[in-house]
């Protein structure tokens, strides 16, 4: 069945912005159930847009599975959603709509609510499009998708089950300018895998901060859009190398 997409209305959005601390107490006593918002929200608190998308659920994982629920939802959000013009997919009111509305219960249970900064950190794009979108619930699981799936490949979500694995290894990218690029990230994401295979997968977390500011000084002398995606897979593994060598025997492997 195909249905309408829905953004949160400008009223519904200032709403919220205006009274984080009443909004984050509604969703903090009422995990299961967002009645609360037709009560204390604007009358239509969502609008109907005139993009379709196939309706979808996604699975509500618990503490045994979480991995590998968090990939297959990301996956399903992915291809559900990847038609849609990107304007819509870096529209806080978009997200807003999913997050208060279609996965409301999900959302909460990927990241419950500690504090009032959850809502305007993780629900919210008030520190801009681009850290909206890579800090939200779901905005991030869609787009760890987008930037790591090959079609390329046998499994074309090879680089996505990376990713999901462990999302350091992506999590770090996410702040430069440069992660609006699909073919850096994947050629970032193809050496870093290398690099973790060749390690049979004992890598720290420490490697991933190093690759990204190593990363950010290389296209500060060249331009990252000349580069070549291979050609920047194999600088990023064959100049950290020795780097990486060095973090791994002090810290990784035991």
């Amino acid at each position: 069945m195909m249905i309408n997409i829905k953004f949160a209305s400008e009223e519904t959005l200032e709403t919220i912005k205006k009274n984080i601390r009443k909004i984050t107490q509604f969703v903090r006593d009422n995990p299961n159930n967002n009645s609360w918002i037709k009560t204390y929200l604007p009358k239509e608190p969502f609008i109907t847009k005139k993009y379709k998308i196939e309706d979808f659920e996604l699975e509500i994982p618990d503490d045994l599975n979480k991995k590998e629920v968090d990939l297959k939802n990301a996956i399903s959000l992915y291809e559900h959603l990847k038609h849609l013009p990107k304007y819509v997919l870096t529209n806080e009111r978009f997200w807003l709509w999913l997050y208060l509305d279609k996965f409301y219960v999900l959302t909460l249970k990927m990241m419950p609510i500690k504090s009032d900064s959850t809502i305007k950190d993780h629900w919210l794009f008030t520190q801009g499009n681009r850290r909206g979108v890579f800090f939200g619930v779901l905005s991030r699981s869609f787009y760890r998708v987008y930037l790591s799936v090959n079609d390329d490949y046998e499994d074309k979500y090879e680089l996505t089950k990376f990713v999901i694995d462990n999302p350091e290894r992506f999590r770090n990218l996410s702040w430069r300018s440069f992660s609006s690029q699909k073919r850096i990230v994947q050629g970032i994401l193809k050496a870093e895998k290398r690099i973790e295979d060749e390690y049979n997968g004992k890598v720290s977390n420490n490697i991933y901060p190093e690759i990204a500011k190593y990363v950010g000084r290389y296209g500060s002398v060249r331009l990252l859009d000349s580069v070549s995606e291979s050609d920047l897979e194999n600088v990023i593994y064959q100049k950290i190398k020795e780097k990486i060598g060095v973090l791994v025997e002090n810290e990784a492997i035991r």
